[in-house]
């Protein structure tokens, strides 16, 4: 309840300081007209279109780039050629921003689907390896030592010691990461695309559309809301099922 309240209180203040304010309309919309301009985008098919191809885009991207990312992760803590072999490079390519791929990714795949779906890619997988490695890193490695004593093999020890022990992070970054892979995606289709959500904010743009721009941005950011939910329930629930978590 605490929540809606805070998101009413915002969308209040935007619609007063709109009104008030003696910056045109145009310019500056109250949230209203932003509705309206939602509405119209419904009505019209275009949103819900190029969002389900956004969501498509986003999804597929983060899946690849977080499920590769934590399988990188467990194998860098698990074995020492892995982490000296794997390591500096992903220290190198998480230093490069998401977005920075953008032209070379024009250059290699194309103006295709698999522009945004590879940026988000690369959004997605460094970070989840970092996560990954600092939460199975905190296995000493005596616990491994006793599970190979008692006849565990290799992925035994990774699906039920290092695995579990990631877990709490690995759930956490998902939750940042997915709203960092739903801002790659609109990034990729302003600049690249000729569909999505990022292709419309970049039509209204050059007609100087502010309140479907800010729609757009609206439905951006409730989409990661409902994703960072999501994330949150499926937290709660895996680890009280794993007894690591009341």
């Amino acid at each position: 309840m605490r929540k809606l309240l805070s998101i009413a209180a915002l969308l209040a203040v935007w619609e007063t300081a709109a009104r008030l304010s003696p910056v045109p309309r145009q310019l500056f919309p109250p949230f209203t007209n932003v509705l309206v301009a939602l509405w119209s985008l419904l009505l019209s098919g275009q949103l819900l279109e190029n969002y389900l191809i956004t969501l498509a885009r986003t999804v597929s991207g983060f899946i690849l780039g977080a499920g590769l990312g934590v399988l990188i992760g467990l194998a860098l803590v698990y074995r020492k050629l892995a982490y000296e072999t794997l390591y500096p490079v992903v220290t190198l390519l998480y230093a490069i921003p998401a977005v920075a791929w953008i032209p070379l990714f024009m250059i290699w795949v194309g103006l295709n689907e698999a522009l945004p779906i590879s940026v988000v890619f690369m959004c997605s997988f460094a970070p989840m390896v970092y996560i990954t490695l600092t939460g199975a890193r905190k296995v000493e490695d005596d616990v491994i030592k006793v599970a190979r004593t008692l006849g565990a093999n290799d992925l035994k020890i990774v699906t039920t010691i290092l695995f579990p022990q990631a877990l709490p992070s690995i759930l956490s970054g998902l939750k940042v990461e997915a709203g960092m892979a739903w801002r790659s995606c609109f990034v990729a289709e302003m600049v690249a695309m000729s569909s999505g959500l990022g292709f419309i904010a970049m039509e209204a743009e050059s007609i100087l559309r502010v309140d479907i721009i800010l729609a757009v941005i609206l439905v951006l950011a409730i989409s990661n809301y409902l994703f960072q939910e999501l994330f949150e329930k499926i937290e709660v629930s895996i680890l009280r099922r794993w007894g690591i978590s009341k």
